[in-house]
């Protein structure tokens, strides 16, 4: 059983997410001599730094119930990732610890049921307005024996002073589609129920990107009118985005291209996603500052994107950037000239009060408060000795700094895992120390801080208030997250204690997983494998290292074989955060 291609990482959500790839071309000093540290494309926090200071959810209840939405975890919308945007901008958040949450249109919990087993002593409620995924989710929070986390079937226009006031307001994936009555009332809970130093989240599809797509949609809605039932309409619906791609697919007019590239995304979507979006009667995109506006209206402000790097001008060409400079002295002109740019077609906005006094002057000293993670990787065979570059799927860095290089391969062998600063620093110091035998040559500390603000405005990095409790080490009696063993059983789509979802393919660690429940050491761990091989649920193909040649399995090579089996097996769950101690 090979363990290569284990799991296949989702890393978006059904809704269309702004990409954070930033890879592209690395700057190089021109003077050979001078120390050098360049981020993929050009990272210039001044950009940001110097501005001033229902009656219906759905069609019918019973529309909705019908196809359901898909549910996922959202790293991007917990409270976590919105307590850290607010202390980079100069707030002091709710401790998320202890934090009251609310998520509206929560499906069915799949996003604030990690939060709640994340956080025992916090008090999360989610709502929505479909029955069938209410129920799902309780259901699930019964069989965890969670006490700090609610579901409700409820309507949204009935949310009044009752429900109280919350540190952390979600709203992933609803305002476009809903009336305008309805997000005129999701904008009213967020700032009549939001604490006065909480955050808000909120999730829209946006234009320019939804101009194009409106297309698609009129398409789609004209030619499934005559179609009632729900399942009818989406087959039909994906039939013609087949028929579409075709017809595009080979066209050389620029027309073609565009809808051709749009095509092929929603082509890999999930039926659900496009039923909700192109057929359902309430999608109503909006401009950024649209939005913006509308928040204002309630007394709120914007603090800024759930993915930082959207803020700023770092995928852009140089002279582009600079000529987007013009526009620093008001945030939500610039960042609505860059959607112009970039055609963007779904924001994640958070919003605070508008008496909450914010910077916008980033300091590489903040990075002191966070812990920080990155899956950064050395990359061999770099243009200079002294150069390195390091990779991950989001794009690049290079420096010929040894403090830098020696903190990227720390965090390289702590990944998944996040360190603090200070724990950084002392380990960076000591690695430079033991290789070039002097103290001299260390750099201050202050320069690996404002290396990591820069990689971490490029979404190259991570930087968490409050990490995620897991363990990447292999104990006698390995136990997972409870929330995975209870979602393996039903479906290989588990969450990870980073909130994160994937798909686990590998039919050992989907066998294995349920039972590592803290109970059984490796030797009842191996019986387990071996009862799946001898019942012919796995088959092992056994190859000599060297030569290749296939090896029959026996009595005497059986047991080595399974207990590399179950080690590596173990190691693949451990590196994706689904173990605890």
């Amino acid at each position: 059983v090979g363990m290569g291609g284990l799991f296949n990482r989702k890393c978006r959500d059904a809704r269309p997410c702004v990409s954070i790839h930033c890879n592209a071309s690395l700057r190089k000093t021109q003077n050979p001599h001078e120390k050098k540290f360049s981020v993929a494309k050009n990272t210039d926090l001044k950009s940001v730094n110097t501005y001033p200071t229902i009656n219906i959810m759905i069609a019918t209840k019973t529309r909705y119930d019908e196809l359901p939405y898909t549910c996922n975890a959202m790293p991007y919308a917990q409270p976590d990732r919105l307590a850290t945007l607010a202390l980079l901008f100069g707030m002091t958040p709710p401790s998320v610890q202890t934090s009251r949450v609310l998520e509206i249109g929560c499906c069915d919990g799949s996003n604030i049921i990690p939060t709640a087993y994340a956080f025992p002593e916090a008090d999360i409620l989610g709502i929505d307005l479909s029955a069938q995924d209410i129920a799902k989710g309780q259901a699930q929070i019964q069989a965890l024996g969670l006490k700090n986390i609610t579901l409700k079937h409820q309507n949204l226009l009935e949310v009044d002073d009752r429900f109280g006031q919350f540190d952390y307001i979600i709203a992933h994936g609803i305002y476009s589609w809903m009336s305008p009555e309805v997000q005129e009332k999701i904008l009213h809970i967020c700032k009549h129920h939001l604490r006065a130093n909480g955050i808000a989240y909120v999730s829209y599809n946006t234009k320019p990107g939804w101009n194009m797509r409106n297309t698609l949609r009129d398409m789609m809605r004209y030619h499934t009118a005559a179609i009632t039932e729900e399942t009818a309409r989406t087959e039909q619906s994906k039939a013609l985005l087949e028929f579409l791609s075709d017809a595009t697919a080979k066209g050389e007019d620029r027309y073609s291209q565009f809808v051709s590239a749009e095509l092929n995304e929603f082509k890999q979507l999930p039926e659900s996603f496009v039923c909700q979006e192109f057929i359902n009667e309430e999608n109503h995109p909006l401009y950024f500052h649209e939005f913006i506006e509308r928040a204002k209206t309630q007394g709120l402000a914007y603090l800024g994107d759930a993915f930082l790097h959207t803020m700023l001008t770092g995928d852009f060409s140089p002279p582009i950037a600079e000529a987007l400079q013009q526009f620093k002295g008001d945030l939500i002109h610039q960042e609505q000239m860059m959607d112009y740019l970039r055609n963007r077609h779904f924001r994640h906005t958070l919003l605070c009060h508008q008496d909450m006094p914010l910077t916008r002057s980033l300091s590489p000293d903040v990075i002191r408060l966070f812990h920080i993670a990155s899956s950064l990787e050395p990359v061999a065979n770099t243009a200079s000795p002294a150069e390195q570059q390091f990779e991950n799927e989001m794009g690049s860095l290079s420096s010929d700094q040894p403090l830098i290089q020696a903190a990227i391969r720390y965090l390289a062998e702590q990944w998944p895992q996040s360190v603090t600063f200070s724990e950084l620093v002392k380990q960076a110091q000591q690695a430079v120390k033991a290789a070039n035998d002097a103290q001299d040559d260390v750099q201050d500390e202050s320069t690996l801080a404002d290396m990591l603000l820069k990689t971490y405005s490029m979404g190259l990095i991570e930087l968490q208030s409050n990490p995620a409790q897991f363990v990447t080490t292999i104990s006698e009696k390995p136990e997972a997250s409870p929330l995975a063993r209870l979602q393996v059983k039903r479906s290989p789509k588990v969450t990870n204690l980073r909130c994160e979802w994937f798909t686990i393919k590998n039919q050992v660690c989907l066998y294995l997983l349920p039972y590592l429940d803290g109970k059984r050491d490796h030797a009842a761990l191996l019986a387990l494998l071996n009862d799946l091989l001898k019942k012919g649920q796995i088959t092992l193909n056994v190859k000599h290292q060297e030569t290749g040649e296939q090896l029959t399995l026996s009595d005497n090579n059986k047991r080595e074989i399974l207990s590399q089996l179950l080690n590596d097996a173990l190691q693949k769950l451990a590196q994706v955060a689904l173990l605890i101690n």
